[in-house]
């Protein structure tokens, strides 16, 4: 009995050191995406997908470094499909290795195929086991996909990885900036009461000369992206676009603020900068006698950045001056992006059906199947507290001190 046991007990330690590398992959064997572009040709699908170049991914620069030899850090690939699961498989058919879709970090649409609509799409990307759904989502403005997804940029190698950090960064910083992750805007089309939103896209500058290696040498690049704007969507189909103002205001209701700076006026002419350190925001809504209401709370903590006026913000009550104009900008940038939501469709961007499904559910069994007209009577008030704690190194500004 203990010669079978211990004959099992070695059968189990031998198999547990030979089964760990059944399903390697071997690096050399694989073409790593690192993201997807996907425009409307007709009735076909145009797929610009980025891969590494493997040669060229550890090196300093585009020619020479730890990567030898010379060349640019990615290369795109293109090819036409109706499906887009047809069209990664046809791929195959130009690319020496295995695609791999591990580390994807942004999948790219046209604003005209946004326009007709996403969900067939990112079905795939949902159903696929190797595809993580936590990459960024971008519509472009004014350009295809193909292009975005062509353009060379100097800094990081990979342009999707550089549109990755771009967001996660400027959206910490900048209050117009959100970065919308698949799962996210999935969970938004599943929502009662919440329409979903993507992150929009320009390019600067001239897009076919960006996708040349010069672009990468020149001290002033001649194309480049820029985070301009949020893409309203109804269902799965964008109907508008969010400004700057505007998106300023979304990021306010939904809680996206982090740090941000924004001009004030001041009492005496000129202007000052409030840089805000942190923001929390609540939404509460109910619908008493079938008439929604939605309570926007808001507590931020800043500081003063920057003076061009003659005000002396060692005085007590300037600082609460200063807080008030703020709280002023902050409530006409909500008030502007109710505006723009209600004129793009109806469309519900902010989640306050889902703040009355919440809050109130009894009366949103009333409201809920005709939502779309109560979203445009909703009452939004809006309760907010701005406190400056700080003024810098200085009190009183050497502007005033001038001759």
């Amino acid at each position: 009995m203990r010669r079978k046991l211990s004959r099992m007990c070695m059968i189990a330690l031998v198999l547990a050191f030979v089964t760990g590398c059944w399903s390697r992959r071997e690096l050399n064997e694989l073409a790593i995406v690192t993201g997807i572009g996907i425009d409307k040709v007709g009735n076909e699908y145009l797929l610009s997908m980025q891969v590494l170049n493997m040669g060229q991914a550890g090196s300093e620069g585009s020619g020479g470094g730890s990567g030898g030899g010379s060349g640019l850090p990615v290369t795109t690939q293109y090819m036409k499909a109706g499906s887009v699961f047809e069209g990664i498989r046809r791929l195959t058919t130009v690319l020496p290795r295995k695609l791999y879709f591990a580390h994807i970090r942004a999948l790219v649409f046209s604003e005209e195929l946004a326009r007709e609509g996403l969900r067939d799409i990112l079905d795939l990307f949902v159903r696929d086991h190797e595809i993580r759904p936590d990459f960024f989502l971008i519509v472009t403005k004014g350009v295809e996909a193909r292009q975005v997804m062509s353009l060379v940029l100097p800094i990081e190698q990979s342009p999707a990885t550089s549109m990755l950090k771009s967001l996660e960064i400027s959206e910490k910083n900048w209050d117009p900036s959100v970065a919308i992750t698949l799962d996210e805007y999935i969970t938004d089309l599943m929502k009662e009461g919440k329409e979903g939103v993507i992150t929009g896209l320009e390019i600067n500058g001239t897009p076919e000369q960006g996708q040349t290696e010069d672009n990468l040498k020149s001290v002033t690049p001649s194309a480049f992206f820029r985070f301009s704007s949020i893409g309203i969507f109804k269902n799965d189909k964008l109907v508008g676009w969010l400004n700057e103002e505007e998106s300023r205001g979304f990021s306010y209701i939904t809680d996206r603020v982090d740090a941000t700076v924004s001009e004030v006026p001041c009492a005496s002419g000129g202007k000052a900068t409030v840089e805000i350190l942190r923001s929390k925001s609540s939404l509460k809504g109910s619908a008493h006698r079938g008439k929604p209401l939605i309570t926007i709370e808001i507590e931020a903590e800043g500081n003063i950045g920057e003076i061009s006026c003659r005000e002396d913000v060692s005085k007590p009550e300037t600082i609460y001056a200063f807080e008030r104009r703020t709280e002023q900008k902050i409530d006409g940038y909500i008030k502007q992006a109710v505006r723009k939501a209600r004129q793009s469709g109806r469309s519900d961007i902010f989640g306050f059906g889902e703040a009355i499904h919440r809050y109130d559910p009894r009366n949103w069994k009333r409201l809920k199947d005709d939502w779309d007209r109560h979203f445009m009577s909703a009452k939004v008030e809006t309760r907010i507290d701005v406190k400056l704690r700080r003024t810098g190194k200085v009190g009183q500004s050497f502007i005033d001190k001038m001759k």
